[in-house]
């Protein structure tokens, strides 16, 4: 009796069947795994993207932020105004900018871009 208590009986046709379901589970379980992420992708590339238009720029309705727009041209500005002292200043002429105008875009830039980060800080609820 105490023989037998240390001995175990395994049915091999019962053990291979479960390996083999194992391994058809893991199959499928790959094969959903890369439908998942085909499903991802597809997905991610038919989101409609708008078109931008100039005329879609003055409606109330667009996804456009104007202000950043109107920000970046101003920062655009400021650095023609910098590079072209910066030349000017280099080749001896005497180019001046108004302060009062550099100022100006220095206002405008910070303005937009502070009110559009405000805009999207309070429209998070």
């Amino acid at each position: 009796m105490s023989e037998n208590r240390n001995q175990v009986d395994i049915d091999l046709d019962k053990y291979h069947a479960l390996l083999d379901k194992l391994d058809e589970a893991n199959d499928k379980v790959k094969e959903l795994e890369k439908l998942a992420a085909e499903l991802k992708t597809a997905a991610r590339n038919a989101t409609p993207r708008e078109e931008f238009t100039f005329e879609g720029l003055f409606m109330d309705d667009n996804k456009i932020n104007e202000k950043s727009i109107i920000g970046f041209i101003s920062f655009f500005m400021m650095i023609l105004f910098g590079l072209a002292d910066l030349a000017a200043g280099w080749s001896g002429s005497g180019f001046s900018i108004t302060d009062t105008i550099y100022v100006s875009f220095v206002v405008v830039t910070l303005g937009c871009f502070g009110i559009s980060e405000a805009g999207k800080a309070f429209s998070k609820q």
